[in-house]
């Protein structure tokens, strides 16, 4: 990371302070936060100071959810390989499909995949982000129209993350940490999608 010059090309916001404003940022990573800060500024601090969790949330929160999901999926290859259950298979395959093409109908397409792999998995989060993206989150049956909550997405992303960290040997946890936040910054620059 040191060194480097390129960009978040793949990040929105102008300031670090306006991603923060949506998700808990934890008192020490918000110390860090000066005005005027930008995005790339804050995760590159957040990664010096060894702030990872902090910086996985930012980055789910910061990069356009297309993108957060890829990650996601990243995270989740690596964490896993090919060892899915049919349920975190076909949630998997839903996610990346939206990824692929991020339209109404592949969003719509990976309800089922989402509810099927259940709350714990990886996958199951992933296809939850895509579901997210858009629609109508009311319960089917209902008369009214709910969009989906703000950052829901985000949100989501960032469990998945945290959960294929989950997947590492203890030893481990810290290097994974730093390597899926890494990995992360390598799609904000605009690399690997």
């Amino acid at each position: 990371m040191e060194g480097k010059t390129t960009q978040f090309v793949k990040i929105q916001a102008a300031r670090a302070a306006e991603i923060c404003a949506h998700f808990y940022v934890p008192t020490e990573a918000k110390e860090m936060l000066r005005d005027g800060m930008n995005p790339q500024e804050f995760v590159v601090l957040l990664l010096e100071k060894e702030q990872y969790l902090a910086a996985i949330d930012f980055l789910a929160h910061a990069l356009p959810v297309r993108e957060g999901i890829w990650w996601g999926c990243l995270c989740m290859r690596h964490a896993l390989g090919d060892d899915l259950a049919p349920a975190d298979r076909a949630a998997a395959m839903a996610a990346v499909a939206w990824v692929i093409e991020p339209s109404e109908e592949k969003r719509a397409a990976a309800v089922g995949p989402a509810e099927a792999a259940g709350m714990p998995s990886i996958a199951g989060w992933l296809a939850r982000a895509a579901v997210r993206t858009g629609g109508n989150m009311a319960p089917p049956g209902v008369p009214f129209f709910k969009a989906p909550e703000p950052y829901a997405p985000a949100k989501g992303i960032a469990t998945a993350v945290k959960f294929a960290l989950a997947k590492a040997e203890s030893s481990q946890l810290v290097k994974m940490q730093k390597a899926y936040v890494e990995l992360g910054v390598q799609i904000a620059e605009g690399y690997l999608i």
